[in-house]
């Protein structure tokens, strides 16, 4: 709060002359979005900005003791989860923990370390016939009470709605941090059709919030369609081969991320591909060169990249849900691209951070 009254007084030192009217419109910078003058008590969303960011907000001028800042219209779709982001990294208390130790398998791959990857999650599902839970579909924790998923985990005939989530675990049987937390409800993108390969994306809401630690923390989303490297890495514990079993332990992978015109080319025009591949709404991995893909089993699972676009530590930026592939055998496999549903994700788990 202090550093907060601060950096509002050093606004008002610096604005003294400006003479800002409240209600009149404004531009943003350096999107040129359009803005209404508003008092910064008004505009929660410059507000977060100010707190989680320390960044100071474009401003109209001021009010007696109060600063007038431009405060967009509507909400920009990325700006509440870049700011979460910022507000999930305050968890990682040690950075050694982070473990960003990359290497190149699912298939016959090794496992993963202990807080590498505390995002992950794997959902569990119980048939009518069997008191057993089946862990079948991977996902990813994204705040306190919600895990972006595959659609497909969520709309299967054959075992019906996921149950239960179980978090902080990297094997199966491992119980210490363990959080086996009930699903309160399932999200399925309102666009999602079983007999497509399309908006493959889904979230599912926690019983109760996550208590946080450097074992189970939420990753940040990665919110525009550019991403800045060539290789991500996929996680989950899927089959370990084709014919294989699934694994007990969190496997990892890193994957290129294959050009369109590859991806495109390798899969054909289907009942279930009727436009192809769409760059816009998917991202390709694995050129099948290299004995190294996602599995059954790792669908839902997150495709990431090391965050490190600001001051942000320990954390991964989630680029792609795990979709649909070639079974085992190299790739190009097919992700959700996220940043493509940024407004549809916030909007359902974020509802209360609009203007």
């Amino acid at each position: 709060m202090l550093k907060f009254l601060i950096i509002v007084t050093v606004i008002l030192v610096k604005n003294v002359y400006a003479q800002g009217i409240i209600g009149n419109s404004c531009s943003l910078e350096p999107s040129n979005s359009p803005g209404v003058c508003k008092l910064l008590t008004q505009c929660k969303e410059v507000r977060d900005q100010v707190v989680f960011s320390h960044k100071l907000p474009q401003t109209c001028g001021f009010e007696e003791t109060q600063a007038i800042v431009c405060c967009p219209k509507s909400r920009q779709p990325g700006y509440i989860s870049q700011n979460k982001c910022r507000e999930y990294t305050s968890h990682t208390k040690e950075e050694q923990l982070c473990g960003h130790n990359i290497v190149k398998r699912i298939v016959g791959g090794i496992p993963t370390g202990r807080t590498e990857f505390p995002h992950m999650a794997i959902l569990g599902f119980q048939t009518r016939d069997s008191d057993n839970l089946q862990w079948l579909c991977g996902g990813s924790l994204i705040c306190e009470q919600y895990i972006l998923t595959a659609a497909q985990c969520l709309t299967s005939g054959a075992v019906g709605e996921p149950k239960v989530a179980l978090l902080g675990v990297t094997n199966l049987k491992d119980t210490n941090h363990k959080h086996e937390i009930k699903i309160a409800k399932i999200v399925v993108h309102p666009e999602y059709k079983n007999v497509s390969n399309y908006h493959d994306i889904g979230l599912v809401k926690l019983e109760k919030p996550i208590e946080m630690s450097s074992y189970v923390r939420p990753a940040c989303l990665n919110t525009h369609f550019d991403i800045p490297v060539g290789k991500a890495v996929a996680t989950g514990w899927g089959l370990t081969d084709y014919a294989g079993g699934s694994s007990e332990d969190l496997l990892k992978v890193t994957l290129d991320i294959a050009e369109y015109e590859l991806c495109n080319k390798t899969y054909q025009v289907t009942r279930k591909l009727r436009q192809g591949i769409i760059n816009d709404i998917h991202i390709c991995t694995g050129t099948g060169k290299e004995q190294k893909d996602t599995c059954q089993g790792d669908a839902g699972g997150p495709l990431q990249i090391h965050h490190n676009n600001d001051a942000t530590l320990c954390m991964y930026d989630i680029i792609g849900v795990t979709s649909f592939g070639k079974g085992c055998f190299g790739g190009p496999n097919v992700n959700t691209r996220v940043s493509h549903y940024i407004k549809w994700i916030e909007d359902e788990v974020w509802p209360d951070n609009s203007q």
